[in-house]
């Protein structure tokens, strides 16, 4: 979320590719320079990278492998980078570079998506979707891909579901069904009833944005962060209520200490899935943990599946949405031979992904096959009904169309809202700060 995811708050919280043309350029007739002493044209090979934050036993090798079989002469690399700070601006640094830089790249969340759109580093695809025929409307709908200045730089390439996974044993000995209409003051009593020595009630990642941001996003799904005249929301008063929810579980200890979690960056599925605590906020990509069962060993109970808890029952906001945006680096020569690649994968290719947790952004794929996949033969761990239950949801997706100053608004959650974790600052000090930063932030970015 997406990582949800958050994802898509996530995404907002935290945020570019030359090609190593070791064939050619788009010219096909053209002589790459390695190869110009002693091979025809007809053999010549384009040779595309593509990085991603996925580990590419979980997918991405699969599909390099498929696409390469299939197209000899066009040739993908598959190359990740880790999806933190430290990782983004590796990649960031490689697509300013001229030397072994991506011809695609994927960015996990909107502040980096935003920050390498103003800094040229992504091509604009309108002309490239239109040469090389992608049905944008058919596969993944026009709506869905998001803009800057009316044109498009990227294309998503996953459906990212944020979500609640629990222990069914945990439910079971309180006596509590798997949640599904539920509001976040039920999700903050069922952490607290969950609670009990040696497993806390519930789990957030320390490195997503803070409960406040989900909260909110229930609020307000679209451009959660900004008000209608452009300032930032942060007055908004779910904003606050997600603080102290959050604040109130920690107190409780319903919820893992804020300052271990972060400095010891604990993780959902460690978490998760060695019984430390009974319900993760976490995204369909950590269905590929569930499912190691050489990592975590000897589980006796399965994982149940709940919706994203909402500011008023009868609503069904999700965080995450479209994500894995997909750019072709500014400084590509190989533009309309990424354009192809990224055609087919949009159109099939990312299919290969499901089995490690990603859904495919198109909008035909099965929802029964998917899940099929997604489980794979690992069924003892999971209960399907509430598995295939939220996979049938119906959605209103967050998605943000103003993404001004996004990195730097994320950087500024996270801080103040660890203030307040920390208690250092209050709740109604904790919005006044991070109004006033945020808004600095805009009005600097325009």
């Amino acid at each position: 979320m997406k990582k949800i995811m958050m994802m898509g708050a996530v995404c907002v919280v935290s945020v570019s590719l030359l090609v190593s043309a070791c064939g050619k350029t788009e010219n096909p007739s053209s002589t790459p320079t390695s190869l110009a002493t002693s091979t025809p044209a007809a053999q010549q090979v384009v040779k595309l990278k593509w990085w991603g934050g996925t580990p590419p036993e979980n997918g991405p090798q699969s599909v390099v492998d498929k696409w390469n079989a299939a197209n000899k002469d066009i040739q993908v690399e598959y190359v990740r980078f880790v999806n933190d700070e430290s990782g983004n601006t590796k990649l960031d640094t490689a697509l300013l570079s001229n030397n072994d830089a991506p011809d695609l790249f994927i960015s996990y969340a909107d502040s980096y998506l935003d920050r390498r759109t103003r800094a040229g580093m992504a091509e604009p695809l309108d002309d490239l979707i239109k040469k090389t025929g992608f049905d944008l409307d058919g596969v993944i709908g026009s709506e869905n891909a998001k803009k800057k200045d009316g044109k498009i730089y990227s294309l998503p390439g996953a459906k990212n579901l944020v979500l609640m996974m629990i222990n069914k044993s945990s439910l079971d000995a309180v006596g509590e069904k798997v949640p599904f209409d539920w509001t976040w003051d039920d999700y903050a009593a069922l952490a607290k009833k969950l609670t009990k020595p040696g497993q806390f009630g519930a789990f957030t990642e320390p490195g997503w944005a803070p409960l406040a941001t989900y909260v909110m996003m229930s609020a307000q799904p679209k451009n959660t962060y900004y008000a209608a005249d452009g300032t930032s929301d942060f007055n908004h008063p779910a904003f606050k209520k997600g603080l102290e929810i959050q604040k109130d579980m920690l107190d409780a200890k319903a919820l893992p200490p804020y300052a271990e979690s972060v400095a010891n960056k604990i993780t959902g599925q460690d978490q998760l899935l060695t019984g430390k605590v009974a319900m993760a906020l976490t995204g369909t990509y950590l269905i590929r943990y569930v499912k190691d069962d050489s990592a975590y060993p000897n589980r006796k109970y399965q994982i149940a599946f709940a919706p994203v808890p909402q500011l008023e029952k009868g609503k069904n906001v999700n965080s995450g949405g479209f994500t894995d945006e997909i750019s072709i680096n500014a400084k590509s020569p190989n533009k309309e031979t990424a354009m192809k690649f990224l055609s087919w994968y949009l159109n099939e290719g990312n299919m290969n992904m499901v089995p490690g947790g990603r859904i495919p952004s198109n909008k035909k794929a099965d929802v029964n096959k998917l899940s099929d996949m997604l489980i794979g033969d690992k069924g003892q761990y999971f209960d399907k009904d509430s598995f295939m239950k939220v996979l049938k949801g119906n959605y209103t997706f967050a998605f943000n169309t103003n993404t001004t100053a996004a990195n730097e608004i994320g950087k500024a959650v996270q801080e103040e809202s660890e203030k307040y974790f920390m208690n250092k600052q209050t709740s109604d000090q904790t919005v006044e700060a991070l109004k006033k930063k945020a808004d600095q932030a805009i009005k600097a970015a325009k």
